[in-house]
């Protein structure tokens, strides 16, 4: 794609004046705090944001990914951590809306589903552990048919949001029978007795949003809590992982897009030895160098994006994308950094948060080295 039709680019300015005149502003203040803006979310809900990739019969969208994709690269121009919290908030309200029965959507549609699109409430994901993180098959949180209760035990790890105020629950991926290897997903409501939720963990960046480690013994949720058909927890949680590749690179090509436009700025108007900095070959090379790894990344972004929304096999360029964007942003934010120079590297600087809040990109939703596994598998190269 080489251009956006006129309902993306009209998404796309409202999100970047939601993004300048109200996330911009305090995102700052909520860096050094390390405080999550609960406003923000609900604000995100009722601009449509949070709901544009669910149905229409659960009072969504049903917009397209690139659509959602463009929101997502706005918002990350100004705060990682925001962007991040939103693709993340439809962990439940997404499967229960595409794969709940009945029942499940009887039970959580009004309760749960609407106030997440609405921005009044979210809930999480738990699948990372201790010793699980790519690899997923090494999952050892349990869970145990009890009667008519699943007994939960087991401990997850880098949770996103399952400390705020307004979180209904988490969906853990959980292994449901050692011997076949069979995982599922089941939700936990928040206050559940044996839930416990650990307190903030102290990170390098993105620290506006909330990460937790989780820890569950023998905690009991009714049968109607597993999400989906019976065993196929592992399988959903990878296609998931392809999906949310997508998602986070659009937010790391924004944060990219920002420092490019800073450093840019910055370089026309600093005075060195008697000219600005950007006439000097060496700081050009940094600023030519992102401005055409930017546009490498939208191209191989959105060719994701597009056939993902065209029903056709994705996953290796789901896995490029993810791969190229996460690194090439770590690179802008470097380089941004250094055309700034002393002032890059204080905290007044937005591209000194900026570098802390990328890095996590590379190594969340999948390593860089995964990746690259991933293509050397799609590729056909395991022979």
């Amino acid at each position: 794609m080489f251009e956006y039709t006129e309902e993306q680019e009209a998404i796309r300015r409202t999100a970047r004046e939601f993004a300048r005149k109200e996330v911009a502003p305090g995102a700052a203040e909520r860096d050094a705090t390390r405080r999550y803006d609960t406003q923000l979310f609900k604000r995100m809900g009722e601009l449509g944001f949070i709901g544009m990739l669910m149905p229409k019969d659960c009072g969504g969208t049903e917009t397209d990914l690139i659509s959602f994709c463009l929101v997502l690269e706005e918002i990350g121009r100004v705060d990682l951590s925001l962007a991040w919290s939103l693709f993340a908030s439809l962990s439940f309200a997404q499967p229960v809306a595409t794969l709940g029965s009945p029942e499940q959507k009887a039970l959580w549609m009004d309760s749960i589903v609407q106030p997440v699109l609405r921005g009044e409430a979210t809930t999480c994901m738990g699948i990372t552990e201790p010793d699980a993180g790519s690899d997923n098959a090494r999952i050892r949180t349990r869970a145990v048919r009890d009667g008519d209760e699943w007994v939960i035990n087991g401990q997850k790890t880098f949770i996103t949001g399952a400390g705020l105020d307004i979180c209904r629950g988490v969906v853990a991926v959980c292994l449901t029978d050692p011997e076949t290897r069979r995982f599922d997903h089941i939700f936990v409501p928040t206050g559940t007795p044996g839930y416990r939720i650990g307190p903030p963990m102290k990170k390098m960046g993105l620290h506006s949003s909330d990460t937790r480690e989780l820890f569950f013994d023998d905690c009991r949720v009714p049968l109607i809590s597993r999400i989906g058909a019976e065993g196929e927890g592992l399988i959903r949680t990878l296609r998931g992982f392809f999906t949310a590749r997508i998602l986070i690179a659009s937010t790391c090509l924004g944060l990219a897009e920002e420092c490019l436009d800073l450093a840019t700025a910055y370089a026309k108007q600093r005075v060195a030895f008697g000219k600005p900095i950007a006439r000097y070959q060496y700081v050009q090379g940094m600023l030519t160098d992102m401005a055409m790894n930017i546009e490498l990344g939208r191209l191989i972004r959105d060719k994701a994006a597009h056939l993902y929304m065209t029903d056709k096999p994705f996953f290796r360029e789901a896995a490029m994308c993810k791969w190229f964007i996460t690194e090439m942003a770590k690179q802008a934010t470097d380089s941004a950094v250094q055309i700034f120079g002393g002032t890059g590297f204080m905290d007044e600087c937005p591209v000194s948060r900026y570098y802390r809040d990328i890095r996590a990109s590379t190594i969340g939703e999948g390593t860089t080295q995964i990746q690259r596994y991933v293509v050397a598998r799609e590729m056909g190269l395991f022979v």
